[in-house]
């Protein structure tokens, strides 16, 4: 990214870059723990489940608090770093995958649950994947380089989630022939499949910036 005249003669408030990284640390914090309530390598959903619960949900009021900061500063913020729209479909798409990760841990417990797919777990890793890439992303956006590079491997970790997805789906339909834990187990693809895919969102809102800007 270049920077133009318009942002030396009249500098624009900063503060939206520290709380979007703030949100994207929260979104991979939450990523982690839904990763560690998967069971890791053995797959078995841990005992404390309630209380993995519990800090997912934590995770998730945070975000809730860090987004109306955002928008509220919106209102008060005359001139913004990028167009304000951008800041807030960028806020709110964080927000909305932070919820995904909620739902879908409550999804386990709901389900029970007890022992995660291999897949699951793949796409556990994807997430906190990307989930790191989009903090990366915040940090890049504020000093206008490496933006593209990021977004580049964002959308890379979309298109492995897409083959993990399609993988999954080929496998769970040919080996199980329970129809309700087709169901469980399907629902749970599809919520990681959906947060990846929200995440990737923002990469693109990030490179629609990144042409406005230069």
């Amino acid at each position: 990214m270049k920077f133009n005249l318009f942002d030396l003669l009249l500098p624009r408030e900063t503060k939206f870059y520290t709380m979007l990284s703030q949100q994207a640390q929260n979104l991979l914090d939450t990523c982690r723990s839904l990763k560690e309530l998967a069971g890791n390598a053995d797959g078995k959903i841990p005992e404390d489940l309630q209380r993995r619960l519990a800090v997912i949900k934590e995770f998730e009021k945070k975000g809730d608090a860090i987004e109306r900061q955002i928008l509220d500063e919106l209102d008060k913020t005359f001139i913004t770093p990028f167009d304000r729209e951008d800041i807030h479909d960028i806020a709110t798409a964080i927000d909305r995958a932070v919820d995904m990760i909620n739902n879908l841990a409550k999804k386990f417990n709901i389900y029970g649950i007890t022992e995660v797919p291999v897949h699951v777990r793949t796409q556990c890793d994807i997430i906190c994947d990307i989930a790191t890439e989009l903090l990366n992303l915040m940090a890049a956006l504020k000093k206008r380089e490496g933006v593209s590079e990021i977004i580049r491997i964002m959308h890379e970790l979309e298109k492995r989630s897409d083959d993990i997805f399609n993988n999954a789906m080929a496998e769970l339909f040919k080996k199980t022939n329970d129809a309700v834990a087709i169901i469980k187990i399907k629902e749970v693809h599809e919520l990681l499949e959906e947060i990846v895919d929200t995440v990737d969102y923002v990469g693109k809102i990030v490179r629609c910036i990144r042409v406005k800007v230069s």
